[in-house]
């Protein structure tokens, strides 16, 4: 595909992403605070701070622009129409944050799988302390530091002259650029010397660390999730109360929103980015995995508003309220004038 309508697409599909995740996440903010009646307490707080995260991460894809190109043994995530592409420190900069994001967002979930199994423990009023009041906080702060270890792992790939000499023809066949002007961090599997190839190990070393990374807290998950199930099959039936039957569904969204971000982006891009030391000989761009990043914020917001009944009855008395104001500032009349006093009498 040429290069000006691949790029005119992935614009597209960023904006629309942008466009529909800052309205569901924010119309998900909205109900949770204002219309939901059974949602309380910290899970408020983490779907709503999930959901500021959601736009957020939105905004910087728009911003940053980030897309990604493998050839042959290298995949390099790059920028060229980045926000802060005045400067190449600054475009290098927006990369690793938006790079922050992707372990953000593993790490978040993962602390939401904790609370819930709390919430379903015998022990819940001893375990679900921690997360209460501002104890969320340290929880929020967690996540991010597990985003700037995954930036860490990054600042590993920084390119170099070995990294620009094997990418140059490249970039200027497919994108027309001086490699060495353009902000990116390349995963090159091998340095070559003559016939000889030896592992290049800044890209082992952002690929072991970001691996670790996602290992521990699928891990987590995985437990958590077993835990849960096991409990929600146990003492749960067709009779459960509303709060009981709201645990189940939250259970349920969970499992779908660890799934979507695997779906979208951890294994997409664990395969474009191993595929390089398999010494492969291709060259396309391998932006598809952007497409991923950009839908997930949204994919999140809808899998909570569709999964989670409270939302619907929450959504339904939104609307109510709606049409009734609607109906009452068109539908009413003007009040008249009354007459004065003086006009009666005149009258």
């Amino acid at each position: 595909m040429p290069l000006e309508p691949l790029s005119l697409l992935t614009a597209n599909i960023s904006r629309i992403c942008y466009v529909l995740t800052v309205f569901f996440n924010t119309s998900l903010i909205f109900l949770t605070i204002k219309f939901t009646k059974h949602i309380v307490g910290t899970y408020r707080n983490m779907i709503v701070t999930f959901a500021i995260f959601g736009i957020i991460f939105s905004t910087a894809d728009i911003l940053i622009r980030p897309l990604f190109h493998s050839y042959n043994g290298c995949l390099v995530y790059f920028t060229l129409g980045s926000a802060f592409r005045f400067s190449k420190k600054a475009s290098e900069i927006s990369l690793l944050v938006y790079s922050q994001f992707y372990g953000l967002i593993l790490a978040f979930l993962t602390v939401q799988f904790v609370y819930r199994a709390g919430l379903l423990s015998k022990s819940r009023k001893t375990w679900t302390r921690h997360f209460d009041g501002w104890k969320l906080v340290l929880w929020i702060i967690y996540a991010i530091s597990i985003g700037a270890a995954w930036a860490f792992a990054v600042t590993f790939l920084k390119s170099d002259d070995t990294t620009n000499s094997y990418l140059r023809k490249m970039f200027l066949s497919n994108y027309g650029v001086e490699i060495s002007t353009v902000a990116n961090y390349p995963v090159l599997a091998y340095d070559e010397d003559g016939p000889h190839k030896t592992v290049r190990w800044n890209s082992v070393k952002c690929i072991a660390i970001s691996t670790f990374i996602i290992i521990i807290h699928y891990c987590i998950m995985l437990i958590c999730g077993i835990y849960m199930y096991q409990r929600i099959k146990k003492n749960f039936n067709p009779s459960s109360t509303a709060h009981e039957k709201l645990q189940k569904q939250f259970f349920h969204a969970l499992i779908y929103q660890t799934a979507a971000p695997t779906l979208f982006f951890q294994v997409p891009v664990f395969v474009v980015i191993v595929a390089p030391f398999f010494d492969l000989k291709f060259n396309f761009n391998s932006s598809i995995v952007i497409y991923g990043l950009s839908a997930y914020p949204l994919v999140d917001s809808l899998i909570l508003l569709k999964v989670v009944e409270e939302y619907k009855h929450a959504y339904s008395r939104f609307i109510g309220i709606f049409v009734k104001s609607c109906a009452y500032v068109f539908g009413e009349e003007t009040p008249r004038q009354p007459p004065t006093l003086t006009n009666a009498i005149r009258l």
